[in-house]
């Protein structure tokens, strides 16, 4: 079976992954989440995946990711999409460096995020790195599978991720 590295946001976007890519790859769980703030909220949802996913874990680079995105803080498309390029080509070339075949990314669960923009930024990535992109759409089923999730018992949290876009709320 080929192995995918799959970006990991958060539990419920990784449950919802797996239900949808288990029967397709042998699955590496990656975690790298700079947008993550405050800490304490990082630190939750880095606990959540934890007891579910066996994680391939990258530091908490919270500088480095407002260093990419300070000057585009107010404008939130491009300070999302600016944060996928960040996530994106971390999680390419974590798996290059992990020899698997593939890497994808819980972002394209979320019926939320700039789906479009992922995909095509995503494949972009891929041809520079020399590895593959699998592309999939989980948005049908997000809703289903986070309400199914829900019922676990596990912390669900109740935004993306940064602050800019918690305060945006």
């Amino acid at each position: 079976m080929k192995t995918v590295l799959l970006h990991t946001c958060c539990g419920p976007c990784g449950f919802s992954a797996t239900k949808f890519l288990s029967d397709r790859f042998d699955i590496k769980y990656y975690w790298y989440n700079p947008n993550i703030q405050p800490f304490q909220e990082y630190e939750k949802r880095l606990n959540v995946a934890r007891q579910l996913f066996s994680l391939v874990i990258d530091d908490y680079a919270e500088k480095e990711w407002l260093s990419a995105v300070k000057d585009i803080a107010d404008n939130k498309n491009e300070r999302c999409i600016r944060c996928y390029r960040v996530r994106l080509t971390k999680t390419a070339k974590r798996a290059k460096e992990l020899k698997t075949d593939f890497f994808t990314t819980t972002l394209l669960i979320s019926p939320y995020q700039h789906h479009d923009v992922i995909k095509e930024m995503a494949e972009e990535i891929a041809s520079t790195v020399g590895l593959g992109f699998y592309y999939y759409d989980g948005r049908p089923d997000f809703y289903k599978n986070y309400n199914e999730f829900k019922k676990t018992g596990f912390y669900t949290q109740k935004y993306c991720g940064c602050l800019f876009g918690k305060n945006e709320k």
